[in-house]
């Protein structure tokens, strides 16, 4: 006999410390938070990144991998990387529209440490040996990484989504990557990244203020940069998509619908209605296309800010002969959500699991940075993490139904299967699935 889970106790506020915040004239946003005790400190910074186009990407790529390589020019003098730390060394991570450094150092080397980090972002040095090295091994990825089905209906989504723009093209053949040279990396550099709109989170054993300045005197000479963001085109015609992979074993399905900012009074309730949905393991569509009928291999669905567009992208992964039946259920568990809304059970075992979720997250301050840093990429104040709890023990089963008409229940704005179009393609065209060009 199973027994009814107790009621929610009353929500305790987070124990967080008080965040130092800093925005300067020049754009570049400051974050330092103390946490004591804690042996070495975190460092996260955030530079955008606007590509533009695949080559671009490339160059992006190499900036980054050979990155805190080689010598840096510190208080007159060149300094080795190599020689500069004995731990802390940071080290440099790309993502789709952000280049971020990630570091832990102990706190008697944290500003020598921003200093050489600050000093290399205004004049990133692209040793030779290194870029060859690098420039090898990316030539040599290239097939394996755009042939990634992961890679291939994200980019065909974002198409859907965004228009046929040049950022979302295939990576540029070896041949042309392999040409690539030290002043092209730099040239990059110089036109691609927003410098002077950096975000700068330290957490750690520290004086929030002191270090606040420390970064602000580090940081705030970077030249600002000539990087244009990328924006959305005009909603392209067609925005459901079969994307052909003959032969294909699995089908790979993304379906994108509305969403809105961290920060819009209406996400609470959005964020309840997502986990109902597909946005953890007891949701309704994995509990239906997984645990029950076994159709599924993968289905989850998040939140997604692609070109500064909050939205919520279904991610499905199932066996080709199912395709068309998963893709029904979807639909159908999108549309359940409006006629059928969320039980308080169903609310109460979402926002439980939120709120675990954000504790998670902020249990260390490797995590807590972490977020901190993701709030950053959203531009979203750090008081959010106080309220996000509270709000969620708020929400109401009306605003949870009404977030399931408002989001859910005009179903996909676009969607792409990529997969075999011969054995799942017939059961796709009731839905509006339109055949893309061969996939290569």
């Amino acid at each position: 006999m199973t027994r009814p889970l107790p009621p929610l106790h009353p929500e305790k506020p987070l124990a967080l410390p008080r965040v130092v915040e800093r925005h300067l004239p020049s754009g570049l946003r400051i974050l330092a938070v103390p946490r004591k005790g804690a042996p070495l400190v975190e460092v996260r910074v955030l530079v955008p990144l606007s590509a533009g186009d695949p080559l671009r990407s490339a160059a992006a790529e190499l900036l980054t991998t050979t990155a805190f390589s080689g010598s840096v020019r510190l208080d007159g003098r060149d300094v080795p990387w190599d020689s500069a730390f004995t731990t802390g060394r940071p080290q440099a991570q790309r993502m789709a529209e952000w280049l971020t450094v990630v570091a832990h150092v102990p706190a008697a080397g944290l500003d020598r440490m921003l200093a050489m980090t600050a000093s290399w972002l205004a004049a990133p040095a692209v040793p030779e040996d290194r870029l060859a090295r690098e420039r090898e091994r990316l030539s040599q990825a290239l097939a394996i990484l755009d042939a990634q089905p992961q890679r291939v209906v994200l980019r065909e989504l974002n198409r859907a989504r965004y228009g046929d723009l040049p950022v979302f093209g295939a990576w540029p053949p070896a041949a042309t990557v392999a040409a690539l040279t030290a002043e092209d990396v730099l040239d990059t550099h110089r036109t691609c990244l927003s410098l002077g709109e950096a975000r700068v989170i330290v957490v750690g054993d520290i004086d929030a203020g002191t270090t606040a300045d420390t970064v602000a005197r580090a940081f705030d000479g970077l030249p600002a940069g000539a990087a244009a963001p990328v924006r959305p085109a005009p909603a392209p015609a067609g925005r459901m998509r079969l994307v052909p992979r003959p032969g294909a074993a699995q089908s790979h399905v993304a379906l994108s619908g509305r969403s809105v900012p961290f920060d819009d009074p209406r996400y609470p309730a959005l964020a309840v209605a997502n986990a109902v949905f597909a946005g953890y393991f007891s949701s309704r569509l994995v509990a239906n296309i997984r645990e029950r009928r076994g159709l599924a291999y993968h289905a989850l669905s998040r939140f997604d800010r692609t070109l500064g567009t909050p939205s919520t992208v279904t991610d499905v992964v199932c066996g080709t002969p199912s395709t068309g039946l998963v893709v029904s259920e979807v639909l159908a568990e999108l549309t359940g959500l409006v006629e059928s809304p969320p039980t308080p059970r169903e609310i109460d075992g979402a926002r439980t699991y939120l709120r675990g979720s954000l504790l998670t997250a902020t249990a260390s301050q490797s995590d807590l940075a972490d977020l901190l840093a993701s709030l950053c990429c959203w531009d979203v104040g750090t008081d959010w993490i106080q309220e996000y709890p509270r709000q969620l023990l708020e929400v109401t089963a009306d605003q949870v139904a009404a977030a399931c008409r408002d989001f859910f229940g005009p179903g996909p704005q676009a969607g792409v299967v990529l997969g075999d179009p011969a054995a799942a393609g017939p059961s796709l065209t009731r839905f509006g699935f339109e055949a893309a060009g061969e996939q290569t």
